[in-house]
């Protein structure tokens, strides 16, 4: 790879961090694993004058349960969902989406924030952010905010950060013991990007009705999107109705694009499919707790 000429910056603080990106703004690129950002480098999608290397800092590795959220830093590998047993249960969804990213060479490399913050509408990780109700917590010299992942994706590789901040964390909230996740992809190869991917979450009251019922959808916009499912959606399917007619009716309000992968009218087809699937699956294992 020839990239573009840049500065480089290690720092070991997250103050040093915001120090960084306060001085240069615009100018500036965070790198992590890089698996995203060294493609855009390459085709000089993207010039910083300075890159930000976060892995030296401490503060962002791993993750942590505290107060019923999980909190998960900027430096947690993707790969860490597959080999981390205690990590793939308490994030089931993104356990059972994380096989479909890349390849185990990429995995090794990329982390869980990076993804979300790429914001690749196709990406697996946006989607099970969505699914998820994550927080997305923002930081930079200033102080932190959180931002919803439902409100953090404005575009196609565009997110609500600005350019003097950075995502040191993701909280996601625990489940429920009766909540279920399922995710499902379709996609032309083993790694590829997905035509359509969907992340579900399900929670479930004493009596087994759907309390709250979440679905995120990727690869059919310029943004990952997400629906929460209404009451009456909600009580067809608690009642043992169809969940056909719930997933058709969430793709009928889908306006995917055409290319040479596939037409719109096949990515809203397989929508429906899929959603179905998830739904089904997500409910099935709350249910079962």
């Amino acid at each position: 790879m020839k990239p573009p000429p840049f500065e480089y910056a290690a720092p070991e603080t997250i103050e040093e961090i915001s120090a960084l990106l306060a001085e240069y703004g615009d100018e500036a690129r965070i790198i992590a694993g890089g698996q995203s950002l060294m493609p855009l480098l390459a085709l000089r999608v993207v010039r910083p004058t300075v890159l930000i290397d976060i892995g030296r800092v401490s503060a962002l590795d791993g993750w942590r349960q505290e107060n019923g959220i999980l909190r998960v830093g900027a430096n947690l590998r993707q790969q860490d969902l597959l080999e981390d047993e205690d990590l793939k249960s308490a994030l089931p969804l993104c356990a059972e989406a994380a096989p479909q990213i890349g390849h185990p060479a990429t995995r090794s490399r990329g982390t869980i924030i990076g993804s979300i913050c790429h914001a690749d509408p196709a990406a697996e990780l946006p989607v099970c952010a969505l699914a998820l109700g994550a927080l997305m917590t923002v930081r930079s010299a200033d102080g932190e905010r959180q931002i919803a992942a439902a409100d953090f994706f404005d575009g196609a590789l565009s997110t609500a950060v600005s350019d003097e901040e950075f995502v040191p964390e993701v909280h996601i909230p625990l489940p429920d013991v009766l909540t279920g996740f399922a995710f499902c992809e379709l996609s032309r190869r083993h790694g590829d990007f997905a035509l359509v991917g969907v992340g579900c979450s399900a929670s479930l009251d004493t009596d087994k009705r759907i309390v709250t019922a979440r679905v995120g959808i990727g690869g059919v916009d310029d943004t990952p999107l997400c629906f929460d499912l209404d009451s009456a959606a909600k009580e067809q399917i608690s009642d043992g109705q169809s969940v056909g007619d719930v997933a058709e009716s969430i793709a009928s309000q889908l306006d995917p694009g055409t290319d040479l992968h596939a037409t719109s009218d096949y990515r809203r087809a397989m929508a429906a499919l899929l959603i179905d699937r998830a739904l089904q699956t997500a409910v099935s294992r709350a249910s079962e707790g």
